[in-house]
């Protein structure tokens, strides 16, 4: 199917080309209609006359509707028929005040269909999640708003599907489109937003990759991807949930379309996605079209199959054909946020070696209404008004962007009137041609903007977190040099590091509400603790680990005395650290960390346990359970505590809660340990990031007591953690989602 349509879409450009420049008449026409709607913006905004500007943009919006999800001609008893929803509906019901709550209640209130349904009730409960996991960067850009459009507009496309049936019959089909709907939404966020546009940071290119070809695997074979070899992050596990959900909902077998579509535009976007960070292929921008085509032009056709209409075959020309148009006026509008961000577009400045972009965005719309709508009056309205809407809007807010294209392009005389025209207009009266369905999604997206970072998935929290923690080793690191022992430093703190002390830090710093500058000493310390233990731990005369981070452990690359020599510098450069702490807080608190972390860290604590690991069982006699978990608790709890308490101890918190939290540290390290374990005895080397199966030698509950005593032991620990946090007065929510992370991840 791909090749046909890739070979489809390649004719259809190649008509449009030929089309534009036989009928240049039709362009200028359709140019100025444009022009036109931007001149009567304001017109009916004079008291007496906003009912029968209402009509209006009502009618308006309709019929862009019609064109745009249904690929349809309006028909004039649609136009008229109020019964039917618009997006318009479900925008003025909003309730800023309630959130997610507020949004699936207007879509209740506007969707008789689906009131008081268990459909409705678990679309909150995902939307409420999904919002919990996306990262902050796409939730602040307002990718809520996106994911919510597009399931209002897969349930909207489906009432009108269902005009006309009973209420049971209605009810039925509505309720049996729930799933796809969000699926359709989500899809859209932690794809294109969260996987092709954030920075690698957040999801390493490795797990990336991991994904893309899951994803593909289980979009072509229908067959869900296994979940054990899923990436350990949030938003992996709801793709494959949702892929799951549509699959219950929509067999493969009788809705093999669906996923040959979705494929198609997976790959197209996935191509696209790299092609626009990318080096050009010799064919230069006109390379860019076909996929842009294809991701644009799918969407509409996966929404209408969710929906589940009967499609006939010029739904699919009509659809394919016109949306693309949309692709080419987002990438204008965004134009200056590629550039910032790099990625290469039809309107970025380095995209500029190609077909005239601004002329194919007005000559395209006019090739959709003469030749894919036959000439129909209807849809050349509805298509300039939204061109109006949107890229007037875009021009008259800043005049200087018209500027910017004409110095890109080349307007032809139709186009600069329209230029001319928008920058002259005031934004207010040029937003008064608004669309719905874009004012629904801004409208979600600032509903949605904040969320409280208590209540973010502690994955999530880290992922977003990572970057800030990794710029603070780097500038500790760049005050050092490169060489040497610094070189070693440098390497043994990179590789696919989770940063999970500090970010437990941080975690904590959320709940007592300190500024994470204030403790950036002790994250920066915390870190070249653990990583000082890693080296240690790795060496041929303890566990012998040849893998660590998912790269050649340290001591493979650097020898043995110089890696020793560098973890003992990590542990100085820590401590030096910590004191600095001293700038911030009173002396007093921080020579208490400073003992304190010694203590902890020294012959009495983590050593002890590391010696522990190393001799326990050794000479032969028995281990019981109770020694195994002492030595986890030294091992691992220890750099939990030391990751914590400090925080406790420089707000001078009373000794009854630091106690609580040193108990939250032990069951916590204990789980983690316990978890570990599992994880050698049933996992692999390349989803653990080092050896599988390294430690056969050592005494572990696993091999001492089975995977059945040592799963319950994790429930018994798990329990005992999340009972210390109930009794912390002060926000635990992060940490008590860390621990339950700790007891069922998967790598």
């Amino acid at each position: 199917m791909e090749s046909r349509l890739m070979a489809g879409v390649e004719h259809t450009l190649a008509d449009f080309r030929r089309w534009s420049m036989t009928r240049p008449d039709l362009v200028e026409q359709y140019a100025d209609r444009c022009t036109e709607q931007l001149a009567l913006a304001g017109r009916f905004t004079v008291p007496g006359r906003r009912r029968a500007a209402e009509r209006v943009r009502a009618a308006r919006e309709i019929a862009h509707f019609s064109v745009f999800n249904l690929a349809a001609v309006p028909a004039e008893a649609t136009l008229a028929d109020r019964r039917l929803p618009t997006v318009r509906d479900v925008l003025a019901g909003i309730d800023d005040r309630r959130g997610v709550a507020g949004i699936v209640a207007t879509l209740e209130r506007h969707l008789p269909p689906l009131r008081g349904t268990a459909e409705l009730a678990w679309l909150a409960g995902r939307l409420e999640h999904l919002h919990r996991i996306l990262p902050e960067a796409v939730v602040r850009s307002g990718g809520m708003g996106k994911v919510l459009r597009a399931t209002a507009g897969v349930l909207i496309i489906a009432a009108h599907g269902a005009a006309g049936a009973d209420a049971d019959e209605a009810r039925t089909r509505l309720a049996g489109v729930v799933a796809g709907a969000y699926g359709f939404g989500a899809a859209y966020a932690i794809v294109d937003d969260a996987l092709h546009d954030l920075p690698g940071d957040h999801l390493p290119a490795e797990l990336r990759e991991r994904l893309h070809e899951l994803t593909l695997k289980s979009l072509a074979t229908g067959q869900p991807a296994d979940l054990a070899d899923l990436p350990e992050h949030p938003l992996a596990e709801e793709l494959h949930a949702v892929h799951g959900w549509l699959l219950d909902a929509y067999p493969i077998d009788a809705h093999r379309h669906l996923y040959h579509a979705a494929e198609s535009m997976y790959l197209a976007q996935h191509r696209d996605a790299q092609r626009s960070t990318g080096t050009l292929p010799a064919a230069g921008l006109d390379a860019m079209y076909p996929d842009m085509f294809v991701k644009a032009g799918m969407s509409r056709v996966i929404a209408n199959l969710l929906a589940r209409r009967e499609l006939d075959d010029t739904f699919y020309r009509r659809s394919i054909n016109t949306i693309f148009l949309s692709q080419l006026r987002d990438d204008l509008i965004d134009a200056a946020d590629d550039e910032r961000d790099g990625r290469r577009t039809p309107f970025t400045s380095s995209g500029t070696d190609g077909p005239d972009a601004l002329h194919d965005l007005f000559a395209y719309q006019a090739y959709v209404a003469a030749e894919v709508f036959d000439g129909e009056p209807d849809v050349a309205d509805a298509l300039a008004y939204y061109n109006t809407a949107r890229l007037g809007r875009h021009l008259a807010v800043n005049p200087g962007r018209a500027d910017v294209l004409r110095r890109r392009f080349a307007p032809t005389g139709a186009i600069e009137r329209f230029l001319v025209t928008a920058t002259k207009r005031s934004s207010l009266a040029v937003g008064r041609i608004d669309v719905a369905e874009q004012r629904l999604r801004s409208r979600a997206g600032q509903v949605l903007r904040y969320r409280d970072p208590s209540t973010v998935d502690c994955r999530t929290f880290i992922a977003d977190r990572l970057p800030y923690l990794n710029h603070l080793l780097e500038r500790h690191q760049a005050a050092r040099g490169g060489e040497g022992i610094d070189a070693v430093v440098s390497y043994a703190l990179a590789g696919s590091a989770k940063r999970l002390r500090p970010a437990l830090g941080l975690m904590l710093a959320e709940g007592l509400g300190i500024e994470p500058a204030a403790i950036e000493p002790v994250l920066v310390a915390g870190e070249l603790f653990h990583t000082a233990s890693l080296i240690f731990d790795d060496l041929p005369a303890q566990d012998g680990a040849t893998l660590r981070r998912g790269r050649p452990a340290a001591h493979l690359v650097f020898g043995e005395a110089t890696t020793q020599l560098a973890a003992l510098s990590m542990i100085s450069s820590a401590f030096g650290l910590v004191a600095q702490l001293s700038s911030t807080f009173p002396a007093r608190r921080v020579t208490a960390v400073i003992e304190y972390v010694g203590t902890v860290l020294g012959p009495d604590g983590l050593c002890r346990g590391q010696h522990l690991d190393l001799h326990l069982g050794q000479d032969g006699a028995p281990v019981t359970p109770a020694e195994i978990i002492e030595m986890y608790r030294l091992k691992t709890s220890t750099a939990i505590e030391a990751a914590l308490v400090p925080l406790l101890m420089l707000q001078d918190r009373p000794p009854e809660q630091v106690e609580l939290l040193k108990r939250y540290a032990h069951h916590a390290g204990v789980v983690f340990q316990l978890r570990d374990d599992v994880l050698d005895a049933t996992s692999s080397t390349w989803l653990l990031g080092k050896d599988a199966g390294n430690d056969t030698a050592k005494a572990n509950i696993v091999r001492t007591c089975g995977l059945p005593e040592a799963r319950r032991l994790i429930e018994v620990h798990l329990a005992e953690a999340l009972d210390c946090c109930a009794r912390l007065p002060f926000t635990t929510d992060l940490l008590a989602c860390a621990v339950r992370h700790f007891a069922t991840r998967r790598h």
